[in-house]
């Protein structure tokens, strides 16, 4: 089912390449180190660290060993009222956290509202992480949800049984064409983040 979702949006939409842009980028260490914040990080029944992100607002649950970062996307940082906050494959972690960056540079309001955040963490990494070209992706168009309005996708990280809603706007980030593996952008998330080539 999952990669039948993800090979549907692959049929009907056109890929288009897009570069991601610099964007701030702040290490909060190890995902199973982290403290509760409520509504944000809290512990399951089996003691597991639960994250709740844009895309999984009711907690994503990432392998625990991962590194947890949190982005300001453009000069926000919540969107809809969540951090936009996910542990990242390790493989992309040094990268993302590569280029040190002056968290008091930022403005005094972004910086009271990463402050809960900042305060759970066990680690503190802030960074400009660098641009990345090339990226593929496929916008969601009316076309492609139908009169619901919204189409689903597989993300990496929902379980098979989960499917991540995608409304027009959305963006498909496109990491595999051969097994259709990808996963959902939020319309205003990738508008803060990317730039169509």
């Amino acid at each position: 089912m999952a990669k039948n979702v993800n090979e549907r949006i692959m049929s009907e939409g056109t890929i288009v390449e897009a570069t991601k842009l610099p964007v701030i980028t702040i290490g909060l260490g190890r995902v199973s180190e982290l403290k509760d914040l409520e509504g944000t990080i809290w512990h399951d029944d089996n003691g597991a660290v639960v994250i709740a992100t844009k895309e999984a607002p009711d907690g994503c649950t990432y392998e625990q060993t991962r590194t947890v970062v949190v982005r300001v996307i453009g000069d926000k940082v919540k969107i809809n009222g969540l951090y936009d906050i996910y542990a990242p494959d390790e493989k992309k972690i040094e990268r993302l956290l590569s280029n040190p960056f002056e968290l008091a540079s930022l403005p005094s309001e972004q910086l009271a509202e990463l402050q809960p955040v900042l305060e759970v963490a066990s680690e503190v990494r802030p960074s400009l992480a660098p641009a990345e070209y090339g990226r593929k992706v496929i916008i969601i168009t009316n076309d492609m949800v139908g009169e619901q309005g919204y189409t689903y996708c597989h993300c990496p990280w929902d379980p098979e049984d989960k499917l991540t809603q995608m409304y027009p706007g959305d963006i498909f980030l496109v990491e595999d064409v051969e097994t259709c593996k990808g996963y959902r952008i939020g319309k205003e998330e990738f508008e803060g983040t990317h730039k169509l080539d």
